[in-house]
């Protein structure tokens, strides 16, 4: 947990993309493999369900620092922030915890949920008495849903595709199930994914180059005779390729990201399409009867 969370403060220290990638490779190659699933998922946008109300959450801080509710209302007022309020008024820890990310959500924080609000408190107690100031911070985000950091998933797939030696693309393909509530992530998870050896299904979704258009080097008539030719409107939407292929379909964009999750439409509609095909082309949106396409902006809302 202390290694996450020294992760945590330095992501949310650094503006420049090349320190974020830096320090996320740094922790992927260092950290224990269910460690680094658990931090690959949530750097993602996995987030567990919220372990412990902040009510109780709460009462088990005011409890722990001996504070009467008004002053720990006027600390967080101050501070503006309930995790960092936590963090800041509780008391010394009593030792020190060598537990790993993975140890600390599957063995304590998913065991917290349905308890009792006594036991729970008890165990908040114990657990602030583990860490620091900047554990039991990242600790008490991940208890309330509150997990945020200035990392975007393509930061993440970068890091681990330079840990790795996989190219990005094949990272951001693998990673798409990573994110997925519906299932925790594991050790054996994160092995896959980074096993250059992995291929098959895991790679199927992989894109072919974009056909970009290029500028004529040369006067269109040396190139033969204009009825020859084909032109078409361009319209402004969003570059993107959808793969289907072995019963899954992804959509990418043309800077090779992932976006299927960001248009549902597209992925149940192209699931119709036969197993092999490769689609090449602009996304584009049409409310109903309208005669022209919806300006780029109402794309850009996805």
């Amino acid at each position: 947990m202390q290694r996450f969370a020294r992760l945590f403060l330095e992501l949310d220290a650094q503006t420049g993309t090349a320190e974020k990638v830096a320090a996320l490779a740094r922790y992927f190659a260092e950290a224990p493999s269910a460690d680094c699933a658990w931090a690959a998922a949530m750097l993602s946008g996995y987030r567990p369900r919220q372990a412990v109300s902040t009510a109780v959450l709460r009462q088990a801080a005011m409890q722990r620092a001996g504070l009467d509710e008004w002053l720990f209302e006027a600390s967080y007022q101050a501070v503006g922030d309930l995790a960092e309020t936590i963090a800041l008024v509780l008391p010394p820890p009593a030792g020190a915890s060598s537990d790993g990310l993975a140890t600390w959500i599957e063995e304590r924080l998913l065991t917290w949920r349905g308890l009792s609000p006594d036991d729970q408190i008890q165990r908040l107690h114990a657990a602030w008495d583990e860490l620091d100031t900047p554990g039991r911070f990242l600790l008490t985000k991940l208890i309330g849903g509150g997990f945020r950091v200035g990392v975007s998933r393509l930061l993440v797939q970068r890091a681990i595709a330079q840990v790795s030696g996989l190219d990005p693309r094949q990272v951001a393909q693998r990673m798409m199930a990573f994110a997925d509530a519906r299932r925790a992530p594991t050790a054996q998870a994160w092995l896959r994914l980074v096993d250059p050896a992995e291929t098959a299904r895991l790679d199927a979704g992989q894109p072919y180059p974009f056909f970009l258009a290029h500028p004529l080097q040369a006067e269109p008539a040396s190139l033969g005779p204009v009825d020859d030719w084909m032109a078409e409107w361009k319209y402004d939407g969003i570059r993107a390729q959808a793969v289907r292929r072995e019963g899954g379909f992804w959509l990418w964009s043309r800077g090779e990201e992932l976006i299927t999750e960001r248009f549902p439409e597209l992925a149940a509609a192209f699931q119709a399409l036969p197993d092999g095909t490769v689609l090449d082309g602009e996304i584009l949106a049409w409310a109903p009867d309208a005669a022209a396409p919806m300006p780029f902006q109402a794309l850009q809302t996805r």
